[in-house]
């Protein structure tokens, strides 16, 4: 971004997994490494400060040296709630959000990312490969805070339903999604190890 705005970067590890028989996604390995794994060494090069969010395994994520941030509920109401919870410890102008289970994400698309929200001002930006948007790929401006815990309190959680409420631009990374593949199964995730 630029040296004026400060960039919080979040992975967001705080899910059930119930497609995943209710193992923590984040901590299961990948060609020897955990998934968050490449989540983080993705975001890293381009953030002020780097978070996880996480409901269960903490003492396991804080092995990553970065802080771990819980939902203020504990009943796994989904991503909207982790990203409040980091905008609520966080100081920075914008957060960029990807999830823990997304190994083949880089550095160059999440860059990408950022830099077009800058240009557009938007309240939030969001990945998308063609008609395919992928949603927990996003940047988004704190100042969204209020709103966003306004939002959950009225007992909403579709992502995308909050995107419509502000002003958000979807940016085109083509028909490839390579990157932006969740592995969300034990399945998929033994399919391309």
């Amino acid at each position: 971004m630029t040296s004026q705005t400060k960039v919080t970067g979040v992975i967001l590890a705080g899910g059930q997994a119930s497609r995943m028989n209710y193992q923590d996604k984040g901590l299961q390995l990948f060609r020897g490494q955990p998934l968050i794994h490449y989540s983080f060494s993705a975001l890293r090069p381009l953030v002020d400060e780097l978070v996880i969010n996480a409901n269960r395994n903490l003492e396991t994520y804080q092995t990553f040296g970065v802080p771990v941030i819980s939902d203020i509920t504990q009943d796994f109401s989904g991503a909207l709630a982790g990203i409040l919870a980091v905008m609520c410890d966080s100081n920075a102008d914008v957060l960029l959000i990807v999830p823990c289970d997304a190994p083949f994400i880089t550095t160059e698309q999440l860059c990408y990312l950022l830099e077009q929200h800058k240009q557009n001002d938007a309240d939030i930006t969001v990945a998308c490969t063609g008609e395919q948007v992928h949603s927990v790929f996003l940047v988004v401006k704190k100042s969204l805070q209020a709103n966003l815990e306004s939002y959950l309190a009225q007992g909403d959680r579709k992502v995308r339903l909050w995107f419509k409420q502000h002003k958000t631009q979807y940016v085109d990374f083509g028909a490839d999604a390579t990157g932006f593949e969740n592995i969300n199964t034990l399945a998929e995730l033994n399919a391309i190890v």
